[in-house]
């Protein structure tokens, strides 16, 4: 095979096949057509986006020929003693990019950009040397670009947003969006604004359906990757998609804001089941709900990192569950969960338990060391006094109890992560009760038939056991038997 073979087959066939047919000839790699791309991003949004902006090079009609990226530097734990630090974390749009065989750049330790100066493009891409990106592509970066890094790039920069612009901007719009039960999110590509987060004008929005259930990182993932697929599209048409970008309205914007570890406290007294689960799922790999637990004069500092919402399928640990307080920790032997009803009358099943300056522990692990026979804790909302009582739990003064019924269909809901369910199905509590009543009917309609049967076999054995009667005389023969005795009573006499 000669090179004018290999200059016929396609660009994957002659890759493949150079570093053994052409050894010792220095290989230069041809510059790809679209637009050399700078993109800014950290977590799992940002590397869902680059998985998607990657594949748009190899398009038939590509808008990105080159990539690298830019994110903060790796955080190390310094031992004094030792030679060795340990790694704290590390953003995932980095680890993205080495598997992809992308470049990386890092961002100044301190976390300050101000005299960041913009890298030039890799000689290896074939461009030359001082070669300068097109344009900027922003996606959860974490930090303010200014003016004087968006006017670097000829393209200047746009930004990829979870959600649909101008309604939750911010650096939260995906955990917003799951704590105020919206049932439709999306993601918008709009221009980088030299001055304010997320203010530029509109170029291209996707909205994408919320299904109940879904949490953080499930969403960061779907949405980074439409919003990278969209970022692809805007690219290759980016002068109309600016001719006809939209100014958002300043009235319908609303700003989240970050949240911290009170954010995600549970209050039993107001919370319902579903409150809790929803506080879950947006803090999903982040953030762990807690509470405190008072275990006689200690006080601690409790979270829970596995939640299920308990359904009509799942029998309560306790027939009563309803008359315990709120938070109370209901456990049974051999489950591998502990209960907690709320004040809907719902139930949580937690099975991963986390207590403060302790090592992560399983249902059964959390009760066989802070749950004692016949005793049942509760979760606390507020830290109390140890050297005084628990205080009483203080029920809504609108509160009504719910009954068993409606508190056992309360959770029936279709969730995006569904479970089997080892136990029998039913599809409500009136089918269960209705199938009890049918068989308590079935169940004495036979006992009935059975003493039917069991009544004439009875009598016919009876019968059989019984020994022959002798047929009985008449009264006549019986009256001269008599006399004849009596005269022969007299005569001896």
């Amino acid at each position: 095979m000669t090179l004018s073979v290999l200059a016929r087959l396609s660009p994957i066939q002659s890759t493949r096949l150079t570093p053994w047919l052409c050894r010792g000839m220095k290989q230069q790699a041809t510059p790809r057509k679209g637009l050399k791309v700078l993109f800014f991003g950290t977590d799992e949004f940002s590397s869902s986006a680059l998985t998607a902006l990657s594949k748009g090079i190899y398009s038939e009609n590509p808008g990105v020929a080159h990539i690298e990226v830019v994110c903060p530097p790796p955080r190390y734990k310094v031992r004094t003693n030792k030679e060795k630090t340990k790694l704290i974390w590390k953003a995932r749009v980095s680890s993205r990019a080495t598997n992809l065989g992308i470049r990386v750049h890092n961002t100044p330790e301190g976390g300050s950009i101000q005299d960041w100066e913009v890298p030039t493009v890799d000689l290896k891409a074939g461009y030359g040397a001082n070669a300068q990106f097109d344009i900027g592509v922003v996606a959860s970066f974490g930090a303010f670009l200014p003016q004087r890094i968006i006017d670097s790039f000829p393209q200047k920069m746009i930004n990829l947003h979870p959600s649909l612009l101008p309604k939750y901007r911010g650096p939260t719009p995906i955990q917003t969006a799951i704590l105020n039960s919206d049932t439709h999110t999306g993601v918008t590509v709009q221009e980088v604004h030299p001055k304010r987060y997320d203010a530029g004008n509109i170029l291209a929005q996707v909205p994408f359906e919320l299904k109940l259930g879904m949490h953080r990182l499930d969403l960061m993932t779907q949405l980074g990757h439409l919003g990278g697929e969209l970022t692809v599209r805007v690219l290759q048409n980016l002068e109309y998609s600016r001719k006809h970008s939209i100014v958002q309205d300043e009235t319908q914007a609303t700003i989240t804001h970050m949240f911290t570890s009170g954010d995600v406290k549970i209050r039993w007294e107001t919370m319902t089941a579903m409150d809790v689960m929803r506080m879950h799922w947006a803090h999903f790999g982040h953030i762990a709900v807690w509470s405190f637990l008072r275990i006689k004069n200690k006080v601690l500092t409790v979270k829970m990192t596995d939640i299920e919402l308990a359904t009509s399928f799942d029998e309560p640990l306790e027939e009563d569950y309803l008359s315990f307080r709120p938070g109370s920790a209901l456990r049974k032997r051999k489950h591998d969960y502990i209960e907690f009803p709320c004040i809907d009358g719902g139930r949580l099943h937690v099975r991963g338990f986390t207590v403060e300056g302790k090592q992560p522990r399983d249902g059964l692990q959390f009760a066989a060391g802070y749950i004692k026979k016949n005793k049942t804790p509760c979760m606390l909302t507020l830290s109390p006094d140890c050297k005084r009582p628990t205080p009483n739990f203080v029920y809504p003064e609108s509160y009504k109890r719910p009954s068993h019924l409606a508190a056992v269909k309360i959770n029936d809901v279709p969730l995006y992560h569904s479970k089997p369910k080892f136990v029998k199905k039913l599809k409500s509590l009136e089918e269960a009760e209705e199938a009890k009543e049918a068989e308590e009917v079935k169940s004495s309609e036979e006992l009935d038939e059975s003493k039917e049967t069991e009544e004439p076999k009875e009598a016919e054995e009876s019968k059989e056991t019984e020994e022959p009667k002798e047929p009985e005389e008449p009264k006549e023969t019986k009256e001269l038997k008599e006399s004849e005795e009596l005269k022969e009573t007299d005569e001896s006499k």
